[in-house]
């Protein structure tokens, strides 16, 4: 599929892609928005429920006649290790008074990912994107007999080459810059991160695809030297948090907004996979334990509680303030401020 083509058939008239954030950021008024303003929209539903999922859809449906799409987490199972479990509900038990809630004492790994995958069918979205490895291939066939385009994500130029040989339509390449989860296929970090030039610069002359490039991508000038490099559109997370439509606690846009590059660690602390936020106590903290963290999904399960109540509270301490590299080019603003600032024809 050329570039051209896939902005035709989504019906995007700037090349601007919202990246799939988890965790309630994605609201149906910011999909809408996105959509409604020449860009394209995409519901994060890597931790919703079927039932959230087909909500949502039919909500952005009344609010945009334009194509939209969903991003899923490509499941993992790691196993359950209780005695790791148990070490760090201890590690967490002074938080877990602190912020008062209940911790989790034991996992159990949901597996919903064919129940979503429904949904999108049918519901007709347009569009699917996978984050945490490749889809199976005869999913991709599956997804494209529902004339459904399929995106991979990879950060490296082995990710990359291994979705082009299961079909996909696209790939979004993801820099060592992009805020919040590596989109790796693997948990562990490789010896080399990436760069989104980098990435660029080896994936464009190797692959026949569209490429979607995101990491750190907070300005229009940014986008407008990706854009005028080769790559299909850009795909922009951190500088849609901190738009009024975003559905991150406003405590999380404000971090964002006060921050500086310095602020910003990978750590794995949150969820077992390496992410990109705001340095707070709780991360302080638990690095300390680094050998005791769990893998994802484990960890992710085990502090759910801690960061529901720490946004309850509105308590950034504990708060996994997801954000990009480059904060300095995030803005308080709308979906329409920002789109107008990135236009890019």
């Amino acid at each position: 599929m050329k570039a051209t083509t896939l902005l035709s058939e989504l019906k995007i008239t700037e090349p601007i892609f919202l990246a799939g954030m988890a965790g309630g950021v994605t609201t149906p008024n910011l999909v809408a928005s996105v959509c409604n303003e020449g860009g394209f929209g995409q519901i994060g539903a890597g931790y919703m429920t079927p039932e959230t999922l087909a909500r949502d859809i039919d909500q952005i449906r009344e609010m945009t006649h334009k194509p939209f799409g969903v991003n899923l987490f490509v499941p993992e199972f790691p196993e359950v290790n209780q005695e790791k479990v148990d070490f760090m509900n201890r590690i967490l038990e002074p938080i877990a008074e602190k912020l008062n809630y209940e911790p989790v004492k034991e996992v159990s790994i949901e597996n919903t990912f064919d129940q979503m995958i429904e949904v999108i069918i049918d519901k007709g979205v347009e569009l699917v994107s996978f984050t945490f490895g490749p889809p199976s291939e005869h999913l991709v066939q599956q997804l494209h007999q529902h004339h459904i385009i399929v995106v991979g994500t990879g950060t490296n130029l082995d990710e990359v080459k291994a979705l082009e040989a299961i079909g996909v339509d696209a790939v979004a390449i993801q820099g060592s810059e992009a805020g919040g989860h590596r989109g790796s296929f693997e948990q562990a970090l490789p010896e080399e991160r990436l760069t989104l030039e980098e990435l660029f610069d080896q994936t464009y002359p190797k692959v026949n695809l569209p490429l979607i490039v995101a990491g750190g991508i907070t300005t229009p000038e940014q986008a407008k030297y990706y854009i005028e490099k080769g790559a299909a559109a850009v795909q922009l997370g951190t500088a849609f948090l901190t738009t009024r439509e975003s559905g991150v606690p406003k405590v999380h846009k404000e971090s964002i907004l006060n921050a500086k590059s310095e602020d910003i660690i990978l750590t794995n602390t949150f969820s077992g996979r390496y992410a990109n936020g705001i340095m707070n106590p709780y991360i302080l903290y638990v690095e300390q334990f680094r050998d005791s963290i769990c893998p994802y999904p484990i960890q992710n399960i085990l502090t759910q509680p801690m960061r529901g109540q720490s946004k309850k509270l509105g308590n950034k301490d504990y708060m996994n303030l997801w954000c990009g590299t480059h904060p300095e080019g995030a803005r308080d603003e709308t979906v329409s401020e920002l789109m107008n600032r990135y236009r890019l024809v």
